[in-house]
């Protein structure tokens, strides 16, 4: 076999790989689409929830501030006076007895609900085991 032989089937290889890649990217982006679109169309399939006696939890919102920029470091060429602590005093503690203090019931609140969508096995007509 020549050179240009090699170097043909070197080419044809690599297109033959890069086209299977292709395909498998292809088919995946496709799948991941229609899992996408069923898991969508369930969720608006689904009963709207019902009002329940207790109040529900919202959600949580947190900000993030991000972080300060350091301050230039300080010298100190003169160091605080050492102060000696003072003792802390408190006041005397009264007891109240424990039937004189009133209890109020803690509000029930429902959990939030999660959920979590699996896609299930789809015929993709093909042929393949699944």
């Amino acid at each position: 076999m020549n050179q240009i032989h090699r170097l043909g089937l070197g080419v044809a290889g690599v297109a033959a790989v890069i086209t299977v890649a292709g395909a498998l990217v292809v088919d995946g982006y496709v799948t991941a689409n229609q899992d996408v679109a069923q898991a969508t169309a369930s969720q608006q399939a689904a009963a709207s929830p019902t009002d329940s006696p207790t109040p529900s939890v919202d959600p949580v919102t947190i900000y993030v501030n991000p972080l300060p920029t350091a301050a230039p470091a300080r010298v100190v060429t003169k160091p605080a006076p050492v102060v000696a602590p003072k003792p802390v005093t408190h006041p005397p503690v009264t007891q109240v007895p424990v039937t004189q203090m009133p209890v109020t019931p803690e509000p029930v609140v429902t959990p939030p609900t999660i959920r979590v969508i699996v896609p299930g096995p789809t015929d993709d007509g093909g042929g393949r085991d699944n």
